[in-house]
């Protein structure tokens, strides 16, 4: 799981330094927005899952999840599970 978001950082990062070298934008003006910049209905959100973010598997009487059974009986095709994740549960005093 956080090979495939490291990955993913990694392309955005990417996509934002060629449109940076390609001239189509500054990094000023890609951080510089306002409110205004989006429609009237626009609804700002975020959201992850404890199973994204926490690891810790099998940790202070924390029991398998749903997706813990999942991901340990090989159904994943690259054979991630989140034992690790993100390891929020180690670093939230950070």
């Amino acid at each position: 799981m956080a090979a495939c978001t490291s990955s993913l950082v990694s392309l955005l990062l990417l996509l934002l330094l060629l449109s940076l070298v390609a001239g189509e934008a500054t990094a000023e003006a890609a951080l510089n927005f306002t409110r205004q910049d989006f429609p009237g209905d626009f609804v700002f959100g975020a959201g992850t899952s404890a199973y994204q973010y926490e690891g810790a598997t099998g940790e202070d009487g924390r029991t398998p999840s749903i997706w813990d059974t999942f991901t340990h009986s090989g159904r994943m095709a690259d054979n991630s599970t989140g034992d690790r994740a993100a390891a929020g549960y180690h670093k939230y005093k950070d």
